[in-house]
């Protein structure tokens, strides 16, 4: 049977068993399951709970009356109907929604808790459904599996094929249905989880029924140095976006405007990307020279904040999205000019950010990486204090030689690299020229 087919088989079953499914939770010492939630949940109520396979509202309506933001999701509507009804009656504010394990209609790393109970045995493609769920999991998210098992040993099926879903070509869908302790583990591993463990989890169900005992399989998402990085600097900037242009006002714009277009050229339909656009000087003085397809993208919405804010005064073309400049939101050959100002210091990669430049770029288009700088290359003696802000160990730029920057883009795939003076260009509180643009073309 082909796998949609399946899903919608194990879906119709459970609609059919949602009764007396629910009445199965009469069984567990709902006290000790909400004191273990609470304890492996952790204090902060703020983080999210996407509760999957969810059936009766069963670990949902806990965690939400807990405090946790929750929601419930299932493929049998049948089955969460009485998890909607459970919630009413003991003021749970879970919500529940309709929903594939294997599809799940979320974002990317939106997610702070998944949990399931009795799901893990009921996977089809479980390689396919567990990189699903870890990639809805924010960086630094948990997952937690309870079912019960073998001490052990692990999953044990304790019937005859066909298994419960009285059709042996679904029962044959079910690969993890048996699977060992080691085997669940390593299911989670080979997916990128880490911190992977089983835990045994007695005393849930009440004392008079004999049944196996609770575990959770546990794992947790990793928390990538570029993911803190990009918090860190995002802080950093969001803070000082109402004093930045204070500090950082160009002079003489329409000498800007002239040495930019020069470097840009005179089409005027070009598709420009402004990467770290900040405020949107850039972006906004290309949209009022009369370019019409400029972007600009930041990792500080604070910053763009005041970007739009002078796009609409000023009534430029120019737009505005949330974008890192070592992971940009573009597809491949999108642009025809990427331009960015006083970026190459801040680089914490400078090595993948040039490269995802060039990879944005269509064949033949232009990057153009603008900073001031002294007869060496660039000498920034505020970067130990920006380190520290922002909680990054290295910015490589920082006091790099132009013939290193120049090799960087060459590396990166650059062709006829070039560092151009930017005559007449300089900020309101200085005088001093050393503005330069290094330019290369894909």
């Amino acid at each position: 049977m082909e796998k949609n087919s399946i899903i919608q088989a194990i879906g119709d079953y459970w609609d059919k068993q949602s009764s007396t499914f629910d009445k199965e939770h009469d069984t567990e010492d709902i006290s000790a399951w909400m004191n273990m939630l609470e304890t492996m949940l952790g204090s902060d109520k703020s983080k999210n709970v996407l509760d999957l396979g969810t059936g009766t509202g069963f670990l949902a309506n806990m965690t939400a009356r807990l405090g946790y933001p929750t929601v419930g999701m299932d493929l049998s509507q049948d089955m969460m109907r009485y998890g909607v009804r459970h919630a009413a009656a003991n003021g749970s504010s879970a919500m529940y929604m309709v929903g594939n394990a294997l599809s799940l209609p979320l974002m990317d790393n939106t997610v702070d808790n998944i949990i399931n109970a009795r799901l893990i045995w009921t996977l089809i493609s479980p390689d396919e459904m567990i990189a699903e769920w870890f990639r809805v999991l924010k960086p630094g998210g948990s997952l937690y599996c309870f079912n019960r098992m073998e001490d052990g040993v692990g999953l044990k099926s304790s019937t005859t094929k066909p298994f419960m879903y009285d059709a042996a070509d679904v029962d044959s869908g079910l690969v993890v249905k048996n699977a060992s302790m080691q085997e669940l583990t390593d299911l989670l591993l080979r997916n990128g989880f880490e911190e992977v463990e089983i835990r045994r989890l007695p005393n849930l169900t009440c004392p008079e029924f004999d049944y196996q005992t609770w575990h959770v399989l546990v794992g947790k998402k990793p928390l990538p140095r570029r993911y803190t990085e990009e918090l860190g600097i995002a802080d950093f900037w969001n803070n000082a976006a109402a004093e930045y242009e204070a500090a950082h006002e160009l002079a003489d714009k329409p000498t800007w405007q002239k040495v930019l277009a020069a470097l840009i050229g005179s089409d005027k339909e070009q598709y420009i990307l402004d990467v770290a656009t900040g405020t949107g000087m850039i972006a906004n003085m290309l949209g009022a020279y009369g370019y019409a397809n400029v972007t600009g993208a930041d990792i500080s919405e604070g910053m763009m904040r005041i970007a739009i804010d002078h796009a609409r005064e000023q009534n430029t073309k120019a737009g505005f999205m949330y974008g890192n400049a070592i992971e940009l939101p573009f597809a491949e050959n999108t642009f025809d000019i990427v331009i960015n100002s006083r970026l190459l210091w801040t680089l914490s990669e400078p090595e993948n950010a040039i490269k995802e430049w060039h990879r944005v770029l269509k064949p033949g288009g232009k990057v153009i990486a603008i900073n001031e700088l002294e007869e060496e290359g660039i000498r920034c003696s505020s970067i130990e204090s920006y380190q520290a802000k922002t909680k990054v160990s290295e910015y490589p730029f920082a006091n790099a030689s132009r013939e290193k920057i120049s090799e960087v883009f060459m590396k990166a795939g650059f062709r006829d690299v070039s560092v151009n003076p930017m005559p007449g260009c300089h900020m309101v509180t200085s005088d001093k020229e050393n503005w330069f643009a290094f330019v290369g073309k894909k």
